[in-house]
């Protein structure tokens, strides 16, 4: 960490100097954590104390110079310039490269590690990798738009000496990676495969809720993330998970299913039947909406409309155990008790040939 006080150092007394300097005021530690723990990522410590340097600026040629003093236009120099983002600008820029994903690898479950920093003079960036083990600087690589994540070669063993190089050649360093030396993609920590079944409902929140911060749009993450939270037990979260899956899909009738279970479960008998009946609209030959509508009929004792509807799912397959259940508490309801002791003896049969 001695070299980067001494580079920055450097940097000061060429701000001083006659080089046309444009850079920002510090950052605070604070809003440099706060950042690393809203994306739950890492940057390097060497970085963070340019950051409190300054919050990002560039070093311009002569005649990018003479433009800013003309139109006193700083953001169209950037574009034309080598420049450090300030903290802000690489928020915008992270949330960016994260949706877009530059066609790279399969980076579900885990934050998005690629983290950009600079802006090169032909508008591509410069990156670093967010390292998990608390002590490696990581190395400066390029990510240009056009190329893979394969492809995203090392520019710099770390920040401190593309920082050295940026200086040495007044804002005009070399910007192209060596994949020979080093790429990007070899230093993300991937999450290691589970067995189907073991991801707990902890886990699945996890994983959803970070889809969701790259695809705000994606229906079935929220209605993952709603089951999960329903399994959980924390129906509220649960129900605004499913309110705007359905928000976002209007069609599937799993959606509706799902959200008249939770409504099912929390006692709102009539809400629970709308949805029911809404999935069984949609899909009016699915056994298991059929009779949880039923059941949803019966709870509301309208028995002879529940009755309907296992008495279809029972005509197109006599061994639905369900069905089965739900009809003898049906027909004692009615009284009609021989039916039901009918019933309760298949039910019997059934689970014996399990």
């Amino acid at each position: 960490m001695k070299d980067i006080h001494k580079t920055l150092t450097r940097l000061d007394l060429i701000i001083k100097s006659e080089a046309f300097c444009h850079f920002n005021n510090p950052v605070t530690r604070k809003k440099i954590e706060a950042f690393e723990e809203k994306n739950g990522i890492r940057l390097p410590d060497s970085y963070k104390l340019f950051l409190e340097y300054t919050n990002g600026g560039m070093i311009v040629n002569e005649k990018i110079e003479e433009i800013i003093k003309k139109d006193n236009d700083l953001e169209t120099a950037k574009w034309n310039a080598h420049y450090f983002l300030s903290l802000e600008e690489m928020e915008e820029k992270y949330r960016d490269m994260e949706s877009w994903n530059f066609g790279g690898a399969d980076l579900s479950g885990i934050s998005y590690p690629f983290i950009p920093f600079f802006t090169t003079d032909v508008n591509e960036h410069l990156l670093f990798v967010s390292l998990k083990d608390g002590k490696s600087e990581s190395p400066v690589f390029d990510a240009f738009h056009e190329e893979m994540v394969s492809s995203w070669g090392l520019v710099a063993e770390n920040f401190n000496e593309f920082l050295i190089n940026y200086l040495d050649t007044l804002g005009q360093p070399a910007v192209l990676g060596d994949v020979a030396k080093g790429m990007a993609i070899d230093l993300i920590e991937f999450p290691k495969a589970k067995e189907p079944g073991k991801e707990s409902l902890e886990e699945i929140i996890a994983r959803t809720t970070q889809t969701l911060h790259t695809a705000p749009d994606d229906d079935w993450a929220y209605m993952e993330r709603g089951m999960a939270y329903m399994r959980l037990g924390e129906a509220e979260a649960a129900l605004k998970d499913f309110n705007v899956s359905i928000g976002l899909n209007r069609r599937d009738p799993f959606y509706y299913f799902k959200r008249g279970e939770l409504y099912h479960t929390a006692g709102k008998k009539r809400a629970a039947l709308i949805d029911f009946d809404t999935a069984v609209k949609l899909k009016p030959d699915d056994a298991l909406y059929l009779s949880l509508r039923a059941e949803a009929l019966y709870n509301m004792e309208k028995y002879r409309e529940a009755l309907k509807d296992v008495n279809l799912v029972i005509k197109r397959d006599d061994t639905d155990l369900l069905a089965y259940m739900i009809r003898e508490d049906i027909y004692r309801a009615l009284g009609k008790t021989e039916k039901a002791d009918k019933d309760a003896q298949k039910i019997k049969e059934l689970e014996e040939n399990e």
